[in-house]
């Protein structure tokens, strides 16, 4: 779970407050992350059609969650949700408190009805009110939630164990983006550490071919290289296709990465021996 703050409650210092309880290090400076668990405040969001939309758009995605949390203006939250905030001194209702919601309860000061989504806690079926609901667009959607929690209460000050898993209560309920063949394709052309090894050798050769290589290599008594833990022919492909060598042997990026790596002096040496 990937956490982030909306910049205005970043600069806050409920924002300060829930990045050192929950760790979270960075979050963007402008819009949403393309995937995470958004915390914004409910005033945030109302104040702003234009927000509004926006969230609502990118909570449809999977791997999209956003919560709002106190402070709220009274009256409706989203446009096209039946949620209305309340001002109340606490909330009612006929269940057994779970430890985060006793430890709070004296806090509250807002009560959120609506029966569009669902309850993040075990209520009666069709129960108006709760502390925390959550909607969600589709079965693999994101999702929405508000909750009347103040979460970056200083009595959770040594608790962050306890959000966080209030939180992940919530994320369980969003849908998981699918992985793409781009993610899961294995990086074939990255440069191995032996690539680097035939870069120093192509370079103290000045030869560009796994042929010449091999033809020079061979020349030696004691061998520079176990050829068996090389495959000289895919090493020179890596290197190619990372823009390291051409046919005339090291490119201008070539040079400069051998020259960046611990490798140089050497490289050098076999250049000024051949």
């Amino acid at each position: 779970m990937k956490l982030y703050l909306t910049p205005e409650l970043q600069a806050h210092r409920r924002g300060r407050f829930l990045a050192s309880l929950l760790g979270i290090s960075q979050s963007p400076e402008h819009g949403l992350p393309q995937t995470g668990f958004v915390l914004m405040t409910g005033e945030q969001l109302q104040a702003s059609r234009e927000s509004q939309e926006e969230c609502a758009a990118w909570v449809r995605q999977p791997g999209c969650s956003l919560l709002l949390l106190p402070p709220y203006q009274e009256g409706s939250i989203f446009h096209f949700l039946d949620w209305v905030v309340e001002l109340a001194p606490s909330i009612a209702v006929a269940v057994k408190r779970a430890l985060l919601m006793s430890m709070l309860e004296g806090e509250l000061t807002y009560r959120l009805r609506g029966v569009n989504g669902a309850c993040t806690e075990d209520m009666p079926l069709g129960e108006p009110t709760c502390h925390t609901r959550y909607w969600k667009g589709h079965s693999n959607s994101g999702l929405i939630a508000a909750t009347t929690l103040p979460l970056w209460s200083i009595s959770l000050l040594d608790q962050a164990a306890l959000v966080h898993d209030f939180l992940a209560k919530i994320e369980r309920h969003c849908g998981l983006p699918s992985v793409t063949t781009e993610e899961t394709k294995p990086q074939e052309d990255a440069i191995r550490p032996e690539d680097v090894t035939v870069l120093v050798c192509s370079y103290g050769f000045n030869v560009a071919t796994a042929e010449g290589l091999l033809s020079r290599l061979k020349t030696y008594a004691v061998p520079l290289l176990n050829l068996a833990n090389f495959d000289l022919p895919e090493s020179m492909v890596r290197l190619r296709n990372a823009g390291l060598i051409n046919d005339n042997g090291l490119t201008e990026q070539g040079l400069a990465h051998l020259m960046g790596c611990k490798y140089w002096a050497f490289a050098e040496n076999l250049r000024n021996e051949a």
